[in-house]
């Protein structure tokens, strides 16, 4: 009896005494030394013929010779599997296949990174997966889901920071401090997948247990935008965090914290003489005369400054809203910048940690810095200095839409489209009066 078998252009008519079966794979018999292998023949969905025996396969000393030429050559190793020279000397896996009738090829890795013996192996998986009907695409994919249902949870938490929401957030910080504090501690070293409810919201109730209901909040809308990132991803089956709505952790506080003009004016005299670092007064002093936010603020570079323009060029990458501004230097703001240069000359960020002139402070510096400034006014923070400029500027009847670009604001609606004016020369006006009022406060 002939079975017929094609691969490429040729087709084979083999008898049945010529080849054996072994697993997925038939093997034709050429000689006692070597065997040709026909994946396709079992399944008849893939194909990938080549020699395996020691007259017709690669070794390492062989591979190690190959010289590069003027152009790109492929050597074969049997089974499909090949290695690529370039001209630049880079020596690559390649394999080829065939799947329903149509040709493929997949690169496999870098020699020597992936070696013969890894090559090989990786090669005898994919064509068992072909024979099967499986695209190596696919099968990689499989591979990739299946080792990332098995992370734990603190590496897919990191990958979620790194790969997701990096790349649209500037400050992973807070973020970050609320995994490490609270996540990683109780469930972090287990499989993603593996996390229930339960576990969750012994984590969550803690923190409202604890007297601190806006951070487990906070804690519980992050854990469930991670798990609807593993969901996307494929490595989990459900969100554990969906049966934990937010309205019964706690409610959402909406900051209105403003400082009124006597508070406002107990906080400047205060912090003139408080005694922390001067470093840390120099930023809160320059939040509060630049209007600019916490992380623009201690972010800020010497590069973006032009202290002869009084100008300071804030870049996209350091916006919150992703909308580079030039924001207009009062003449109080120029006097600290000078003060900070003349503090750090070797410096590149304008206010940096203590002991390293290229990192700037954390936020969370920042807010205990705030915090040790005792004052006998009701709670506010960093972020409510922007507020209390905004509403004492307003109150000063400054124009809205030039308050507004000076906190570099997005404009919502119609006017948001339509008005793209800088306010320039406003800008700068108002900053300046804001300060000289801010040093009658003070005086």
């Amino acid at each position: 009896m002939l079975y017929p078998l094609s691969y490429g252009t040729a087709v084979f008519s083999l008898t049945e005494p010529q080849f054996t079966r072994n697993g997925n794979f038939l093997y034709l018999e050429m000689d006692s030394v070597r065997k040709q292998r026909l994946s396709c023949a079992v399944f008849g969905f893939g194909c990938a013929i080549g020699y395996m025996g020691r007259k017709t396969g690669l070794s390492v000393a062989k591979i190690r010779a190959l010289e590069p030429k003027q152009a790109r050559y492929m050597v074969s190793d049997g089974g499909g599997l090949g290695l690529e020279v370039q001209p630049s000397g880079l020596k690559s896996w390649r394999l080829r296949y065939r799947l329903r009738g149509r040709p493929g090829k997949i690169n496999l890795g870098r020699f020597p990174v992936l070696s013969l013996a890894d090559a090989r192996q990786r090669r005898d998986v994919l064509l068992s997966a072909i024979s099967a009907g499986t695209s190596p695409a696919e099968q990689r994919r499989k591979e990739k889901l299946a080792e990332e249902r098995g992370e734990t949870v603190k590496a897919f938490g990191e990958k979620y920071l790194t790969g997701h929401v990096q790349r649209r957030r500037r400050d992973v910080a807070p973020m970050r401090r609320y995994l490490e504090r609270d996540v990683y501690p109780v469930i972090g070293n287990r499989a993603i997948g593996s996390i229930h409810t339960d576990d969750v919201r012994e984590l969550i109730f803690k923190r409202v247990e604890d007297g601190k209901p806006q951070s487990a909040l906070a804690i519980r809308n992050l854990l469930k935008r991670l798990w609807d990132y593993a969901l996307v991803r494929g490595v989990a089956d459900k969100n554990p965090l969906a049966a934990i709505p937010a309205k019964f952790v706690a409610e959402m506080s909406e900051r209105n914290r403003s400082l009124k003009p006597p508070e406002l004016a107990v906080f400047v005299k205060a912090l003139d003489v408080a005694r922390i670092r001067p470093d840390l007064k120099a930023a809160l002093w320059f939040i509060l005369l630049t209007l600019t936010r916490k992380g623009e603020a201690r972010r800020a570079r010497w590069d973006e400054f032009d202290l002869d323009k009084a100008e300071w060029a804030l870049p996209e990458a350091h916006s919150k809203t992703d909308t580079p501004l030039v924001v207009p230097l009062p003449r109080q703001a120029l006097e600290l910048l000078r003060a900070q240069r003349a503090r750090h000359p070797r410096a590149t960020v304008v206010f940096p940690m203590r002991g390293a002139d290229h990192t700037p402070i954390a936020a969370s510096t920042l807010n205990r810095a705030l915090s040790r400034i005792r004052v006998k006014i009701e709670h506010f923070t960093v972020h409510d200095l922007r507020r209390t400029a905004a509403t004492n500027l307003s109150e000063q009847e400054y124009n809205t839409d030039v308050i507004e670009k000076a906190l570099n604001h997005k404009l919502k609606g119609v006017r948001g489209v339509y008005n793209r004016a800088q306010y320039a020369k406003q800008r700068a006006e108002m900053l300046q009066a804001w300060a000289d009022w801010l040093d009658k406060l003070k005086n």
